[in-house]
């Protein structure tokens, strides 16, 4: 059974360009809903705090990233907490 609509990601390294930066694309130019990921990788090139899902700080050691798949709870805010972090995104949604 087909649970995915779509993949979405980093079209190129990216940077956070403010503190508390929310990483996941808009549904759309005039949405101010973001798209969910029901399987999500993220990886960081800088140490870097991030916030999942509003959730407690989680420390990320640079390199080693994060990711989830269909059988964990979807990602619906991803926030990196630095401004200056490089970093790609890639994800499945529905």
């Amino acid at each position: 059974m087909r649970i995915g609509y779509g993949y979405k990601g980093s079209p190129r390294l990216e940077s956070t360009n403010t503190e508390n930066f929310e990483i996941l694309p808009l549904v759309s130019p005039s949405s101010k809903a973001r798209i969910q990921f029901y399987k999500f990788q993220f990886r960081n090139d800088q140490d870097c705090t991030v916030s999942i899902n509003h959730g407690d700080p989680i420390f990320i050691r640079a390199g080693d990233g994060f990711s989830t798949d269909q059988i964990d709870a979807p990602i619906i805010s991803f926030v990196v907490k630095e401004k200056g972090i490089q970093y790609n995104f890639a994800g499945a949604h529905t």
